[in-house]
């Protein structure tokens, strides 16, 4: 190695190079750690260096060269190259190793419009030097090397254009035990920030997302999931799109319950118009949103609930297959059914399962009795809005709908293993193998399966078994 290069230092001063310095760095990484060689990082990095090379180039050769040794073999590499992620980390924060005093982060981060302003308002400075007294900075070194990097994408306080990090793990989870807890009694809350860092600082705890990295900014996001109730009107529908839109800017996950929107063909103002049905208000919310991220940490993502007796629920419950047009599927939501106990006793009986275009009574909140007579008493008013509309569906109608997708996958195994067993010559050891793969795949398949749909599958697998 030439230790005649020059190094450009963070300030911009040039030195050369001082292996010395790096040796120290690296030593000091893997103090503790089994079956990790400093020499052998030291070569592999210095490979990589060049003549003008700065500080931080140096640091992050150093990181990759450490985990690029990782494996099953010196599996304490990872923590090697998370040590020297965390001390490039509290550079690039702090311009040093040594964090700075709590108070003294904080009131540079509210200056800064990083913090919320709220934190110096309900605490005093007694009480910072208390937090700060509760904080063990050497936990940083428990994390792993994926960890770091998780901190460094999604957590951690930073200008996501520029890459510049204002914080470190322990003061991030400090300060969001600090803001939990602000309006909690004086003369407890100090215990409860306390024990909240101490459990979630030694990964007892685990904390959502939003959480991680919304708590103790400006924007206050102290929800990590939002339910939202879309009625059937469209100031509603674009009420329900616009809060989609700004909570997951707040990186809240979401929740629409969708199913009191009407069905398609469904009247509108006496008959004057008919309706478009559900899937292109589906499309809406799904275009709202995947059109904001989670505050830069990660893509929108929502689940949208419809009721198993919505009168559409035979195109609903396909959206997310691979098969069909854009036109009639929407693949970015996630779902769920919902269904009561009366609906669920008419599929237990293999009885009807009766669809409405539109909900005229709330069949969640009424008591059992009084749902089923008045669901009877509607159902056998019911008339239905188009010529191709049902007012009702035998179970298996469902399992047929909704596994689809799995019932193709059932016959594409069965064909396949019927393929192999008729045209190739196999020994009893291959036949046991097949066979062995085959039910492997099929009890996996049963397991996605409703109770009823069973009956289908387990057919395929008799057929299987006596093929084989």
């Amino acid at each position: 190695m030439n230790n005649n290069l020059l190094v450009t230092k963070r300030n911009g001063e040039k030195e050369s190079i001082d292996l010395e310095k790096i040796h120290k760095v690296v030593t000091w990484a893997a103090k503790g750690l089994k079956n990790v060689s400093v020499s052998q990082v030291e070569i592999k990095a210095q490979i990589q260096f060049y003549d003008g090379i700065n500080t931080s180039e140096i640091h992050e050769t150093l990181i990759k060269s450490a985990a690029d040794l990782i494996s099953t073999d010196a599996p304490d590499y990872q923590y090697l190259a998370a040590r020297l992620a965390i001390f490039h980390l509290r550079k690039k924060a702090y311009g040093q190793f040594e964090p700075p005093a709590l108070l003294e982060h904080v009131g540079k981060m509210v200056d800064m419009g990083k913090y919320d302003k709220h934190l110096l308002e309900d605490y005093t400075p007694e009480e910072f030097a208390e937090m700060d007294s509760y904080i063990d900075h050497w936990r940083d070194m428990n994390f792993s090397y994926a960890a770091v990097k998780q901190l460094e994408g999604k957590y951690l306080v930073q200008n996501r254009v520029t890459g510049e990090i204002y914080e470190s793990a322990q003061f991030l989870y400090i300060l969001v035990a600090a803001c939990l807890f602000a309006n909690y009694d004086k003369a407890t809350r100090m215990d409860y920030i306390r024990r909240f860092y101490d459990a979630a600082s030694t990964f007892k705890l685990s904390l959502p997302t939003p959480i991680m990295a919304g708590v103790r900014t400006p924007t206050r996001q102290f929800s990590s999931c939002v339910l939202i109730e879309t009625g059937d009107s469209l100031d509603s529908i674009n009420a329900t799109a616009s809060a989609i839109v700004k909570y997951v800017s707040q990186r809240a996950g979401i929740g629409v319950n969708a199913g009191r929107i009407r069905a398609l063909g469904s009247p509108i103002r006496g008959g004057e118009a008919f309706h478009t049905g559900c899937i292109p208000f589906y499309k809406y919310f799904q275009t709202a949103v995947k059109s904001c991220s989670q505050g830069g940490v990660r893509g929108g993502a929502a689940t949208l609930f419809y009721p198993i007796w919505h009168m559409e629920v035979e195109s609903l419950l396909v959206l997310k297959n691979n098969r069909g047009v854009e036109e009639n599927r929407v693949r970015h939501l996630d779902y769920g059914v919902q269904f009561n106990k009366l609906m669920y006793q008419r599929m237990m009986k293999d009885g009807y399962i009766s669809l409405l275009a539109r909900l005229t009574f709330q069949v969640f909140t009424m008591p059992s009795s009084l749902t089923k007579r008045s669901l009877k008493s509607y159902t056998l008013n019911t008339k239905t809005t188009t010529a191709s509309a049902k007012s009702k569906l035998k179970p298996w109608s469902y399992s047929a709908c909704s596994c689809k997708s799995v019932q193709a996958q059932v016959v594409f195994t069965y064909k396949t293993l019927t393929t192999v067993i008729r045209t190739a010559r196999l020994t009893q050891k291959l036949r046991q193998f097949v066979r062995a793969t085959c039910a492997l795949k099929l009890r996996y398949l049963l397991s996605r399966f409703s109770t009823l749909m069973m009956r289908t599958v387990k057919l395929h697998y008799v057929r299987c078994q006596r093929l084989t």
